[in-house]
């Protein structure tokens, strides 16, 4: 049996043509697994509904504007342009994460499609959490490496100026603590380092200053890659100063893509990564270039693909995590690879200002 329109709309928010109350495409989308609720924004009625929709939204009447539309489309829609209303969203409904996509038929209809995405929002955050916790390992061997040389230092310090402390001037004594409150606060930003990690909280996108937030980055991988003979070579523009990220997230990423390029070079008999940065067109533009396995066509063609890994033991979603942060700050990435020769990735951000500046 054919499912009628809702007799309050003439028109068929497909064809646009006039519609006597039977619509063909009914019984097709009527059973699908997909969700699906098309709004005349003029007359504001719901024209369609399927059952999936109602399911998805057991508590709300079928076919009620004023409630679907309230979760569903901007408060005001009357004064907005049809082509203004974003296209895809998610939302939390009953226990739920629905992701919805947004298409227009006309300056009068809007169709939602919607899906379930509950499971896979679960496996992303199994994957984040996986992917942090491998990571952490990197950065707690940098850390308790690093952590040596300061604590080395503070207690020769604090030694030589208990044992000497009766005969040392108020200057030598300023000197000696001065010296050990700077190995203090050397080791107190690396544990501050570990904060990075919290991948869960909110973006705060700041003006981080790039050269010195490199500077603080590399010493926490550089124990793991110097043990594989890996050189780590960078040039930088001088004219790099900062750049508009949130710094806990830009550190998860460069870990993720050093990491991926320390995995490339378990082979090489020379191993190299180049970091470059540069200013170009009001962006910052990162290359991460190492000489390892390289990838094929193939290989490629799937990197952002989720759950896609050539690992045994990878989770298939730390480029996709990286792409999702990057888009989530304005900024971009891009891997080419050529295989057995290297691979190279190009991240790229907004560039930022020096005032109220921050870094990692």
């Amino acid at each position: 049996m054919n499912t009628p329109l809702n007799n309050s709309d003439r028109h068929c928010p497909f064809s646009k043509e006039l519609c006597h109350g039977i619509c063909i495409y009914a019984n097709i989308l009527e059973n699908i697994n997909l969700g699906l609720i098309a709004f005349d924004t003029k007359e504001k009625t719901v024209v369609f509904q399927n059952k999936t929709a109602i399911n998805m939204f057991k508590t709300i009447t079928p076919k009620d504007y004023k409630a679907l539309s309230a979760i569903l489309l901007p408060k005001r829609i009357e004064n907005i342009h049809i082509e203004d209303i974003p296209s895809q969203k998610t939302l939390r409904y009953g226990g739920r994460f629905l992701g919805y996509s947004v298409y227009t038929v006309s300056n009068r209809y809007l169709w939602i499609f919607i899906s379930d995405i509950t499971e896979k929002a679960r496996l992303e955050s199994i994957a984040e959490a996986t992917n942090m916790m491998n990571n952490i390992g990197y950065i707690f061997f940098g850390i308790r490496h690093e952590i040596g040389n300061p604590l080395n230092s503070l207690k020769m310090a604090l030694s030589v100026l208990q044992k000497n402390i009766n005969r040392y001037s108020s200057k030598d004594i300023l000197e000696f603590l001065d010296r050990a409150l700077n190995e203090i606060s050397r080791m107190e930003y690396l544990l501050k380092s570990l904060k990075s990690f919290n991948m869960f909280e909110k973006l705060h996108i700041c003006n981080v200053d790039l050269p010195s937030f490199m500077e603080k980055f590399l010493p926490l991988v550089k124990n793991d890659f110097e043990k594989r003979n890996i050189k780590i070579k960078t040039i930088f523009s001088p004219d790099v100063k900062y750049a508009r990220v949130d710094p806990r997230t830009l550190q998860q990423i460069m870990l993720n893509i050093m990491i991926n390029a320390y995995d490339a070079l378990n082979d090489s008999e020379r191993p190299e990564i180049l970091i470059t940065m540069k200013r170009k067109e009001g962006l910052i533009w990162i290359n991460i270039n190492d000489n390892g396995c390289g990838m094929t066509w193939e290989q490629q063609r799937n990197l952002f693909r989720p759950f896609y890994t050539s690992k045994l033991q990878g989770t298939g979603l730390g480029l996709t995590l990286t792409k999702k942060k990057l888009a989530q700050m304005n900024g971009n990435i891009s891997i080419s690879s050529v295989e057995n020769k290297g691979t190279t990735v190009t991240i790229s951000m907004p560039e930022g200002q020096d005032n109220n500046s921050e870094t990692a």
